[in-house]
Parts: C-alpha cells; structure tokens; sequence
C-alpha cells in the first residue's frame, strides 16, 4: 500500500480512546461496611449567600474513610505498612490488567478468582506487567444501588437494631481468593487490586485473607468500583489518587482508566454523561504520514 493511501484512510478513521470513569456517586446512599459506629455520609451546609446575581457556599462533609468508591490503604490491615500519605506517587498511575469472571460470577455469586484465572488471562495477554493493578469485573457494578443484589442480604444497614455479626453470616458477593492473593504476592510485581464489589475479599471469606496477604504486605485495594465493562482487558492505565492523609486506612476517590496508555498525549474532548471522553488522534498519525508521504 503506497503512502498515499495510507494518508487517505487515516483522515477518514478516527481512532479514539477512552477516559473511562469507575466511580460511583458519593452521596448519602453510598455503599460502606457497616462496623458498628462507623460515619455514614453527611453534607450540610456551613454557608450560603445567594442574592442579587451573587452566590457563594461552603459545606461540611462528615463520613467513614472506606465510603463508596475508596482506596484501602495497606496500612488498613498492616500496623506497619503505608498510610494514603505514604504510598509512592509512582503507585497512583500504573498499568492495568482486568479479569473477565462476570460469567462465573453470575452463576456462582460466592466465586473466588483463581490463580488459573490468571494464567488464562496471561495466555491470551501475555505477561503481568510489573507495578499493575489487577481489576476483577464481577458483574457487581450494576448492582451497587440494590442492597439485597450487591450484599446478598436486604437486611438495613442503618436500622437502630442492625446486628453486624448476623450481617456478616448473610452476605454473598465475589472477591479474589486466597491461593491468588498469596500468588500475587509472591510470584508478581503488583501495586494492588480492584473489584467493582463492596470488598476484595468475597462475602464468605470471613476472616479477610486477601486484605492481609495484600494490604499488610503494602498493596492497595480499591473497592466498589463500576463500568469495568468499558476497561480492556490489557493495555490500559489507571489513575487512582487518594488525598495525602497521615494515618488514613482509606479513602473515597475517583478512579479513572485511561483505555490506551496515553491519554496525556491527546487532544481531548469533552466529558459524556457515560463518563468517558472521546480523543481523537488521527490528525497526528495524519501529519505523520503526509510528512512521509512527500519525502
């Protein structure tokens, strides 16, 4: 194909890539794990003036650190390890791998992921990247806003007789397994994990395996994610940046997936209510052609 043609069909392809948002809302019916005298959200109002064609607000803001869409620091189960404000900045942006268990999931809501799993995804992918986040999309995100569906129990959270013990002994949701967390651990490089769940360890887990293996050992979590849908399996950065708090376990943040590695080199567009945005890049593969073309 001469050069020609090649400029022809790159000015009329475009070729996009996505900034992907896996956050949900954060308001009062944000998901959280209901130990016992734990800070729903709160958001009231400390200030306001709204007159004349003037406006000004200031509000305050009360809730639990592990609040909806939030990043488990590894400080969350290791007396010792990192604390948000101790996690290395290089840590926030890093590659993504994402195992499709959604099927498994759907017909098993106690599925674990495995360390076959993984070796599938390494089949088909190739090598787990070093400093990676491994992302588990379930199927959860879809149901975040139904407890009985997303919990397995429909028992209230914020009834004044809630028994958090009977709560626990109710709740059926995937999560990563031991044996992989143990693998992850010891045989990769990772910099954490993720699920679109209210936990990476699975509802029936009981004791948290996967947050000590983990977290104790400096890698994060993140938790309650949605829209790994729209995350490619492989070839793909994360954004996860939590506030530089001393001694925080946890926080709520925005998480982003950029679908191929380099949103920071595009032209950008605006935001879509879907929360990704479109960026269209072939004005520069364009231009990188023509210039081959008349040399």
């Amino acid at each position: 194909m001469n050069h020609s043609i090649l400029l022809i069909i790159l000015l009329v392809v475009r070729v996009q890539a996505e900034l992907v948002d896996l956050s949900h809302i954060l308001d009062e019916n944000a998901r959280n794990w209901p130990v016992e005298g734990y800070t729903p959200f709160k958001h009231s109002v400390l200030a306001l003036y709204d007159q004349d064609g003037a406006f000004y607000t200031s509000k305050d803001i009360e809730m639990t650190e592990h609040l909806g869409t939030h990043m488990d620091a590894p400080y969350h189960f290791g007396k010792t390890a990192w604390d948000l404000a101790s996690i290395p900045i290089e840590n926030f942006v890093v590659p993504v791998v994402k195992v499709n268990v959604k099927e498994k999931s759907a017909k098993n809501r106690d599925y674990m992921l495995t360390v076959q799993d993984l070796q599938d995804w390494e089949e088909k992918h190739g090598a787990v990247p070093d400093n990676a986040v491994v992302l588990m999309e379930t199927g959860w995100g879809d149901k975040y806003t139904d407890t009985e569906a997303y919990f397995g129990t429909a028992m209230d959270q914020k009834a004044d007789n809630f028994d958090y013990d009977a709560w626990v002994a109710e709740i059926h949701f995937p999560g990563f397994s031991a044996e992989l967390a143990t693998k992850l651990l010891t045989d990769y490089k990772i910099t954490g994990v993720g699920i679109d769940t209210a936990s990476i360890d699975a509802g029936v887990s009981g004791a948290f395996p996967v947050h000590n293996t983990l977290e104790a050992n400096n890698k994060y979590g993140l938790e309650n994610l949605c829209c790994l849908d729209k995350v490619p399996e492989s070839g793909a950065t994360l954004i996860a940046i939590p506030p530089k708090m001393t001694g925080g376990s946890g926080f709520t943040i925005r998480v982003l997936v950029d679908t191929d590695s380099s949103y920071a080199y595009k032209q950008s567009g605006r935001m879509s209510g879907a929360g990704t945005q479109n960026l269209n890049v072939c004005g520069f593969l364009a231009l990188f052609y023509f210039i081959l073309y008349v040399q």
